[in-house]
């Protein structure tokens, strides 16, 4: 199981335009390479069917099927502490401390569940969760910063290709 866990790091009390539309612009990537998608601290919805309605009527990102489909297989998940099950646990970030390189990121897809954490927000990931997490990976791998949304598309494209190359 791969999943691609956003990570709230802006108001956790307040929802944000910025919600709506990051989760709208991962929904078919997570779609479309057969991922899982994963909300970490996002408590403004009871549930995912909640979540999924208020998505597809806010946005006009994607097609609503993608979400639809996302939440009739059990795909997305509201979540505030990531579970065991969801595997090994990989922060994303340009400054890692405990980098992969792409051998060992290939090797790791093939053998093991992952959670890839992708903070919203100019902060990035929260430090807990960068010591938390079991593995570092800079998708660059040249300590460049990218937009949330330019991560998202990077990250699933890459693990897709490097499973399937």
């Amino acid at each position: 199981m791969i999943s691609l866990c956003l990570v709230n790091t802006y108001d956790k009390l307040k929802l944000h335009e910025i919600h709506y539309r990051s989760i709208a612009r991962a929904i078919p990537i997570c779609y479309a390479y057969s991922f899982h998608l994963a909300l970490l601290d996002f408590g403004f919805w009871n549930d995912e069917k909640e979540l999924v309605k208020e998505i597809v009527e806010y946005t006009t990102i994607g097609d609503p099927k993608y979400a639809e489909s996302m939440l009739e297989s059990g795909k997305i998940h509201l979540i505030d502490k990531i579970p065991a099950h969801f595997g090994s646990i990989v922060a994303t970030t340009s400054r890692p401390e405990k980098g992969l390189s792409v051998e060992e990121l290939k090797k790791l897809l093939k053998s093991e569940s992952l959670t890839f954490l992708i903070g919203l927000g100019r902060k990035g990931l929260p430090k807990d969760l960068l010591k938390k997490s079991k593995y570092h990976l800079d998708i660059t791998w040249k300590g460049v910063s990218l937009e949330t949304c330019s991560a998202i598309g990077v990250i699933a494209s890459t693990i897709y290709w490097l499973m399937h190359g």
